[in-house]
């Protein structure tokens, strides 16, 4: 596994990154323009290094992305049958998570995970309630170059039946103590425990940050 890296390195360069880009959005003189472009080259350079991520993909990324910067948000569906979670294999990795992506403008989160888990999973639900909201990047050991708040979803099956998509090539439910190898740069093992945990105890308050 790898040496988790220290929080304040991680904000110290999407801080400079966050005000390059804000900077290149509203400034309207020419230098400027060129001292926020040094800055922003100089984030993605620091981004490289802590997350080790291609300095081709955090340029695009980020040069793409031009604007005042806020968290990106991810949803999962926590879904339960007879006490075994639903997870759907990844064609990305070949490993294992629970269905959900990055919100998709112009749907409410509701929305999203139904659409998420029938596309994954091939199954109709109708979300619960939310069993917690945490900042991404905060749980991994390898972060992301930008904030990712993930929301957990408690979704209940009312129709369809397992059918892998494009982006899942395999579907199934699993016993919490006996789970399969987990796509951990989208969800962990804790969180999957956790989420247990919060669907066996539905007075149990849901987890944030």
């Amino acid at each position: 596994m790898n040496k988790k890296i220290p929080d304040h390195w991680l904000t110290i360069a999407k801080r400079i990154n966050s005000i390059a880009q804000s900077g290149l959005t509203f400034t309207k003189d020419k230098f400027d323009r060129e001292r926020y472009t040094e800055l922003l080259d100089l984030s993605i350079q620091i981004l490289n290094h802590i997350t080790e991520i291609d300095r081709e993909k955090l340029n695009f990324i980020f040069k793409r992305d031009i604007g005042y910067q806020t968290p990106k948000v991810g949803i999962r569906a926590v879904v339960f049958k007879e006490d075994k979670i639903l997870l759907v294999k990844e064609r990305m990795d070949n490993k294992w998570c629970m269905p959900g992506g990055y919100a998709d403008t112009g749907l409410t989160p509701s929305e999203i995970a139904i659409v998420e888990v029938k596309e994954e999973s091939g199954y109709d639900v109708q979300p619960k309630r939310i069993l917690g909201l945490i900042d991404y990047n905060k749980h991994q050991n390898r972060p992301f170059p930008f904030d990712i708040y993930q929301l957990f979803m408690e979704c209940e099956i009312v129709g369809g039946e397992a059918q892998a998509e494009i982006e899942t090539s395999d579907v199934g439910f699993f016993d919490i103590h006996n789970l399969p190898e987990l796509s951990e740069r989208r969800v962990t093992k804790e969180q999957v425990i956790k989420m247990y945990e919060l669907y066996q105890n539905k007075n149990m308050e849901p987890i944030f940050d």
